[in-house]
């Protein structure tokens, strides 16, 4: 595009024109020229004054007016001069101050069309004219361009009213249209291809913001991939955790009761062969004994295939655990071993599996410790059921020369104590006024 003063813009170059000849070299120049810093409004405001002063030198103005006074008419080419510095000199600011170096401009130009006019001044006001309108608000514009609409109309009728001939106010009409129109259209234009190149701009922008966008967007995902298989990895690794923590707490429960199973049956056993060895000779009560020896043994050797098989991995093949329903049976056995056994009050049922279990086996483990420590007391059982809860009481006298043991001094007592808190109940064992209690709080009865 080329400004008032002749400068070209490489941008502004009309569609269609060639990029070679002499037009591509001014363009490459005027870019040079820029590149430098040598291209400013000061710059373009002197070039405007040495080139109206030199349309001046050169006689390119109109004639003298009738109506100017004759002390002004002998200096009319001093007045061009004075007209066309000031107007070069507003455009050092024209960028800053648009409307203002209009205004001034414009009057230099009025005034100067007083004195018979001259192109001079006619070139500053062009530039001026066209910087206005593309740098100045829509509303401003507007204004300048109905203003030049005004001029451009009623020139023509001034010339005809003052008595000119049709041929010059045509004339006047299509200078005016020249001198006022094109920077107006030449700043419309290029306004229109920087909206478009900024509206490019943006689109681009937007692409890349979008692409970016679109990045985020799949590192996320990847993100949240690897978020989630490394959550499958710790949830696999927590489960095999719990496998093995099943695993472990099996084998304990199953060591548990294996102990408690086989050892009461084998101390039963002890205590039975014990008690035929330590009397005279009597086969029926030998013979007795040894029953009661074989059926304990078979017992124990039933209890341990059942622990073997769950071991094997075979739960199918064990019968229901022991309950207090088999109590009956301990009882037989161990008063046929010898123990007196007294139970105070019934024997609850319809309990839950595992208080059912837990109540029999500490039940069994307690009759076997009275009888390790205390044989010839009497023992008292009491299972005393509540709504929510069961009580188990077992308690014997203990004699003088045999103590029943600590609460912590034993595998047996503690594993009753393991086995009630593991249903989230008590047990409490000692001695009190020379009688040895075992006491068991175990929760959860209704089956």
């Amino acid at each position: 595009m080329t400004e008032a003063t002749g400068v070209v813009r490489d941008a502004d170059v009309p569609a269609g024109a060639g990029r070679t000849g002499w037009w591509d070299r001014g363009a490459r120049l005027v870019a040079a020229v820029r590149a430098r810093g040598w291209w400013d409004d000061r710059t373009v405001a002197l070039g405007t004054l040495l080139f109206g002063l030199v349309l001046l030198g050169l006689g390119v103005a109109s004639a003298e007016a009738p109506w100017v006074p004759d002390v002004v008419a002998d200096r009319v080419g001093l007045w061009h001069v004075v007209l066309l510095v000031v107007a070069s000199t507003a455009l050092v600011v024209k960028r800053r101050h648009p409307v203002a170096v209009l205004l001034v401009t414009a009057s230099c130009a009025m005034l100067d069309a007083l004195l018979g006019g001259s192109v001079a001044t006619l070139v500053a006001l062009f530039d001026a004219l066209y910087t206005a309108a593309l740098l100045t608000r829509e509303t401003v514009r507007r204004r300048i361009v109905v203003a030049v609409v005004v001029l451009v109309v009623l020139s023509p009728v001034v010339a005809l009213a003052l008595g000119a001939p049709g041929r010059e106010a045509v004339l006047m009409l299509l200078q005016s249209v020249a001198v006022f129109g094109t920077p107006l259209w030449w700043a419309h234009d290029v306004r229109r291809r920087d909206e478009l190149a900024a509206l490019e701009s943006d689109r681009a922008a937007a692409e890349g913001r979008r692409a970016e966008a679109e990045r985020q967007r799949a590192d996320a995902e990847r993100a949240a991939a690897e978020l989630a298989r490394a959550h499958a990895d710790d949830l696999a690794r927590i489960a095999d955790l719990d496998r093995e923590s099943a695993v472990r707490e099996e084998r304990a429960r199953t060591a548990r009761d294996l102990h408690d199973v086989v050892a009461g049956h084998v101390s039963a056993v002890a205590i039975r062969a014990e008690a035929a060895l330590a009397g005279p000779p009597d086969p029926d009560a030998d013979r007795e004994a040894l029953r009661a020896v074989r059926a304990g043994t078979l017992d124990a050797l039933a209890e341990l295939r059942s622990m073997i098989v769950v071991l094997r991995g075979r739960p199918d093949a064990v019968t229901a655990p022991a309950g207090l329903d088999r109590l009956e049976d301990l009882l037989r056995a161990a008063r046929a071993a010898g123990q007196r056994v007294v139970v105070d009050g019934p024997v609850p049922a319809g309990l839950a599996a595992a208080t059912d279990h837990a109540a029999f086996r500490i039940v069994q483990e307690a009759l076997t410790n009275a009888a390790k420590h205390a044989p010839h007391a009497t023992t008292h059982l009491v299972l005393d059921a509540g709504a929510d809860a069961l009580d188990v009481t077992v308690s014997n006298a203990t004699d003088g020369s045999s103590v029943t043991p600590p609460l912590h001094g034993g595998t047996g007592l503690l594993t009753m104590r393991e086995r009630a808190e593991a249903l989230g109940g008590t047990l409490d064992a000692g001695e009190r006024d020379g009688t040895w209690t075992v006491r068991a709080h175990l929760p959860a009865v209704v089956g």
